[in-house]
């Protein structure tokens, strides 16, 4: 048992050394290591960096109608750059629109320059409306079908509506489920005249009202523009629908007949 514990005792001397070369080595990991004052490089707080990003898009997109969040997507914790020694400068590439996610530069002019870019996540809610209920195919909207509620529209490419006047009389391409928001693409105008009905045509020339009877020879909507018979003449020319009898007929200065 004593010869055992003979191999593991290290004498006096042999220990000393062993203890400095131990300190030594524990010194110089710990210097390496960055934990260290002396000497040891700072690096920029990635924290810093996607705040200044941040800021920079909200100064931009400040809105009195809609609400603007900002996020930063993180950074990459091994990436580290040199403390800047001036302010951080902050700026976006020419030709840059603003979207739902929006790449905003950060830059160092200090003794250690550098530069980034951070993607920066773009929310904007705002109140729309959406569908208050299941409503079917070709179904007329109305203001029993529709509501109000705010919603992110960052990422919606297709539209939206803000305003009701917008939407009423509107007829549906297709079912929108409850809560669906409501975007043009869903939408058709109502169609208030049809193909071979009756109509009055009417034009206006300088002070001179003209009518007379025509016929329809397309359906149309309201405003839109169709082609009409004038039952008289026999002539086929082009009106607006202005209600579901009246349409008229665009006529160049000084013509009074059609």
């Amino acid at each position: 048992m004593q010869k055992f514990v003979r191999k593991l005792t290290i004498p006096n001397g042999r220990r000393q050394r062993f203890d400095t070369f131990t300190a030594v080595v524990g010194l110089l990991l710990w210097l390496l290591s960055g934990t260290g004052t002396a000497g040891a490089p700072q690096w920029q707080s990635n924290a810093d960096i996607m705040a200044a990003a941040e800021l920079h898009l909200r100064k931009l997109t400040g809105s009195s109608t809609n609400r603007t969040t900002v996020r930063a997507s993180s950074l990459d914790p091994r990436h580290r750059l040199p403390l800047c020694d001036q302010a951080m400068e902050t700026f976006m590439r020419r030709g840059t629109e603003i979207r739902a996610t929006t790449i905003v530069g950060v830059r160092c002019t200090g003794s250690k320059p550098w530069k980034v870019y951070v993607p920066v996540e773009v929310i904007v809610t705002t109140k729309v409306y959406i569908t208050s209920k299941t409503l079917p195919r070709d179904h007329l909207l109305t203001e029993a079908d529709i509501a109000l509620d705010e919603r992110d529209v960052s990422r919606l490419v297709a539209g939206y509506a803000t305003r009701k006047e917008e939407l009423l009389g509107q007829r549906l391409k297709q079912q929108l489920l409850a809560g669906r928001i409501i975007t043009p693409a869903m939408l058709q105008a109502d169609r208030i005249v049809t193909r071979g009905q009756t109509v009055t045509l009417i034009a206006k020339s300088g002070t001179v009202n003209i009518s007379m009877k025509g016929k329809a020879l397309m359906d149309g909507a309201l405003d839109q523009r169709i082609r009409v018979e004038n039952i008289n003449s026999g002539r086929i020319i082009e009106g607006v629908v202005r209600s579901r009898e009246y349409i008229e007929v665009l006529l160049p200065a000084g013509q009074v007949f059609f």
